[in-house]
């Protein structure tokens, strides 16, 4: 049901008996009243007018949030509280609904958050962009001097290329423990081989030893003789008998010479840069 409100705007037709607003500007009465012997009633329409649209749509406010009637009753302290009560209605309205809480306060008024109420950090608990920039260097879970096989000519920052090059203990201490003598191993070109360790299909390795390689002789290949078949002294290699009879390994590898008939000592392979972590 709609509230009444008493309070109606006034001569608010088109066609109505009122003067334009330039010339009610410019009419003397605006500023000093009418005068006792003679009332310009254009004028006083204009003025009735624009004070009562005012009040019309108070009034209509007035009735539409406090859901009270507002009626021309002369009742100055009732109006006033409907006033107060239509506002105060209004700005509950738009607050965010109360069942809603932020760290347990209620939304059902104004309520003062600070940081730990939204999640936030203070200044002093944001890290610096040094900071930062430290725990981005340290995050990788690849320790300091491994080698890894990278696409580029050249290191990201932090990284070094593993070219053969001495490094400064210094400044790269960690880089350091992995190699004290303060030289990157040359990896340009190189295979890399595991350690033996004990195992014995490397003996007497040490880390970081650098190997020569050996070579496949080019009279390698299939075999189709029984197991009596004897191999000469040229064929120190390995071979494949087509019975699935199981040889020795042959004994007679030999180290690369210019003019010997080896071939195919290289396998396939993609050409990485290795670099390695440096801090």
């Amino acid at each position: 049901m709609r509230q009444k409100n008493d309070f109606k705007a006034f001569s608010i037709r088109n066609d109505s008996n009122i003067v334009s607003q330039e010339r009610y500007e410019e009419d003397k009465s605006l500023q000093e009243g009418f005068p006792a012997d003679k009332i310009s009633t254009h004028v006083l329409n204009k003025a009735l007018r624009q004070s009562s649209i005012i009040a019309s749509v108070i009034a209509d406010f007035i009735a539409t949030q406090s859901g009270d009637n507002v009626l021309d009753d002369g009742d100055l302290v009732k109006l006033t509280s409907q006033l107060n009560r239509a506002l105060k209605q209004i700005a509950t309205d738009g607050k965010v609904p109360n069942s809603r809480k932020i760290n347990g306060k209620a939304l059902t008024e104004d309520i003062n958050l600070n940081a730990s109420d939204v999640g936030a950090y203070t200044r002093t608990e944001v890290y610096t962009r040094a900071e930062v920039d430290r725990l981005i260097k340290t995050a990788s879970r690849i320790p300091v001097g491994a080698p890894i096989p990278w696409p580029l000519p050249h290191p990201p920052i932090g990284y070094l290329t593993c070219n053969g090059s001495t490094f400064d203990k210094l400044q790269y201490p960690k880089l350091a423990e992995a190699y004290p003598d303060g030289r990157l191993p040359d990896l340009r070109g190189e295979f890399i081989r595991g350690w033996d360790d004990g195992r014995g299909a490397d003996n007497g390795r040490k880390l970081l030893s650098w190997q020569e390689s050996s070579t496949i002789a080019s009279y390698a290949g299939l075999y189709t003789d029984k197991i009596g078949h004897a191999l000469t002294d040229m064929d120190g290699t390995a071979y494949y008998v087509q019975d699935y009879y199981q040889y020795q390994a042959p004994e007679k590898a030999q180290s690369v010479s210019v003019g010997m008939p080896y071939s195919r000592i290289r396998p396939r392979n993609v050409a990485f840069n290795y670099i390695v972590k440096a801090e």
